[in-house]
């Protein structure tokens, strides 16, 4: 799995970084039309830091994978396979 670095536009009505709403990624920002699916990582495991996944559709269609690491309030993007968005 190879992890971009993205600027992220939440919302954030109840605590920061609750959802992604828009996105930066090379360049271009994508606007989120819903969140598919979300998925939590280490909030069990004391030795794993805490992370959260967003599967996303853009407006335009195409499919993301957003993590954000709760630790260093950061965003990433898990870059596809190819350099096409699936």
């Amino acid at each position: 799995m190879r992890l971009e670095p993205i600027e992220v536009r939440s919302r954030d009505e109840y605590r920061g970084s609750q959802e992604p709403v828009q996105f930066l990624w090379r360049g271009e920002w994508y606007t989120v039309a819903r969140v598919l699916d979300r998925w939590f990582e280490g909030r069990m495991d004391s030795t794993r830091l805490p992370m959260r996944y967003f599967r996303v559709e853009t407006s335009e269609g195409k499919r993301f994978i957003l993590r954000h690491h709760e630790f260093f309030t950061a965003w990433s993007l898990v870059a596809p396979e190819s350099e096409k968005a699936q």
